[in-house]
């Protein structure tokens, strides 16, 4: 079957951007507001302040996207007569292309602002890679490490937005007892499996020593896990009862 990408492409894509966008002209304001307070409206101040969110707000702000945007878009491109294999395949595409833009647009303003805070101790810019990988010591990251965390990002923003659609899409095939019973059991077991991993002696070290170990092990892992989410969230749409 021949699918038509493109129209539905955009569609979907144009609503990423646009969340994309309010989200970092909200982090911009943030940093900028932290930077001037801490630089030039309060010098003397022994305080220091800093910015390591940006890649876990990204990826919140893109585990909710998953879970509002895919029943509205799945709807609207039935309508038109898209298929859901098609409209499937468009919304990894746009989920992919805002993972990278928000991935790229970080590391520039990550960028921007370690440059300009140069030599003041008292403001510290980083992101989560550069705080497992390269250090906090580190004042500004080089080219290369830059597109390392750009990758870094991107996997786990996408792996986050395929979560958020997996809840949205399970929810969807609940009824209304079993939605209840879901809602009440996420939490409990989010806090339960640790717990119980622990309590039954599992050593979670080698794992966290294995993804500690190379940025390349993280961005592996997170897009098996991305992979993972992907198919479970074809198997609840592909059978979806869309009214």
């Amino acid at each position: 079957m021949k699918m038509n990408i493109k129209p539905a492409f955009r569609y979907q894509f144009s609503s990423f951007l646009k969340g994309s966008i309010v989200v970092y002209l909200v982090l911009i304001i943030i940093v900028a507001s932290f930077m001037v307070g801490t630089l030039y409206i309060s010098p003397d101040s022994t305080s220091v302040v800093s910015f390591t969110g940006y890649s876990i707000t990204a990826a919140i702000f893109l585990f909710v996207m998953g879970i509002v945007n895919i029943r509205g878009d799945l709807r609207l491109c039935l309508q038109y007569g898209v298929s859901r294999r098609t409209t499937f395949v468009s919304e990894l595409l746009a989920i992919l292309s805002a993972s990278v833009i928000l991935a790229a647009a970080g590391e520039l303003l990550t960028g921007i602002t370690q440059v300009l805070s140069t030599g003041n101790s008292k403001f510290f810019v980083a992101d989560l890679y550069q705080l497992i990988y390269v250090g906090p010591d580190i004042a500004s990251l080089t080219f290369s490490q830059h597109l390392l965390s750009t990758l870094f990002n991107t996997s786990l923003t996408f792996c986050a937005c395929l979560f958020g659609m997996l809840f949205s899409l399970m929810f969807w095939r609940l009824n209304k007892v079993w939605t209840v019973i879901a809602a009440i059991s996420i939490p409990v077991l989010f806090n339960a499996v640790p717990l119980l991993l622990s309590k039954a002696g599992v050593d979670l070290t080698p794992f966290v020593n294995w993804i500690a170990s190379s940025p390349f092990c993280f961005v592996l892992f997170f897009l098996l896990l991305a992979a993972l989410f992907g198919i479970i969230d074809w198997l609840l749409l592909r059978r979806a009862n869309i009214k």
